[in-house]
């Protein structure tokens, strides 16, 4: 019965911290125009609402996004799915070079503003890496796992 409670209590708490499953029809409108004009084609979108943001997760021809806007539907950031055959030539390049024999996977395009960054793991036998390159190339972050 504890451990009932404890696992209540820390999907409770953890649902508060990560952010409120919120109803369309409570989204305000300014907001859901947003996504439609930006990503008309979203379908399932589930809206949640994180501190000062409205996040919304959808697909888009089988491919996830996640797309974050502030209340007046100004669109700060988002991110999908992406495939890693389509990964620009300079990120392809720079796995190349530094990650030689890496596969990648789990592959994200992500966007803030006019910045593009990509996240992925890379694989190598039993070496693995979670990596953030810049749509240029630049290795930003590297986490051995």
């Amino acid at each position: 019965m504890k451990t009932i409670i404890i696992v209540l209590l820390f999907q409770v708490t953890g649902h508060l911290l990560y952010g409120q499953e919120v109803q369309s029809r409570n989204v305000p409108s300014i907001i859901i125009n947003t996504l439609q004009l930006k990503f008309p084609k979203a379908t399932d979108v589930v809206w949640e609402l994180e501190k000062e943001h409205y996040k919304a997760e959808f697909e888009i021809n089988r491919q996830k996004y996640e797309v974050w806007m502030d209340y007046s539907g100004k669109l700060k950031r988002w991110k999908q799915d992406f495939d890693k055959d389509q990964l620009p030539g300079a990120v392809k390049w720079s796995i190349k070079k530094s990650f030689d024999g890496f596969t990648p996977s789990s592959v994200e395009r992500l966007q803030e503003g006019r910045s593009v960054f990509y996240k992925m793991r890379l694989t190598r036998s039993k070496e693995k890496h979670k990596v953030l390159f810049t749509e240029h190339g630049k290795l930003l972050s590297d986490q051995v796992l």
